[in-house]
């Protein structure tokens, strides 16, 4: 199992607004069972940490390219995608693998 994030940073003042874009989009995945539960959290600047950052949280058993054959794309999907991209200035993903019982090791 594995846990993925994608970093969004954007323009000043636009973290909330390319949340509400990146909500709307994953919750479109998880319809159309393209995508488990996930999370969007951002920081525009009311809380410690680094301003102007946007990131999308979810696991996957498996880690799969987004231009996988056969892949269709719910609709709307790519339109949400359209109205984020002026307000994003750069993005990146990160996987982690999860811990269980079973890849423990004696310490």
């Amino acid at each position: 199992m594995y846990e993925l994030r994608r970093t969004y940073v954007t323009l000043p003042g636009k973290e909330r607004l390319v949340a509400s874009l990146l909500q709307k989009a994953g919750q479109l995945l998880v319809d159309a069972g393209q995508r488990d539960p996930y999370h969007v959290s951002f920081n525009g600047g009311t809380a410690p940490g680094q301003k102007g950052r946007v990131f999308m949280t979810w696991t996957a058993e498996t880690i799969e390219s987004t231009m996988r054959g056969g892949l269709k794309k719910p609709a709307g999907y790519r339109e949400l995608f359209i109205e984020r991209d002026p307000f994003c200035t750069d993005t990146w993903i990160e996987f982690n693998e999860l811990m269980n019982n079973d890849k423990m090791v004696e310490a």
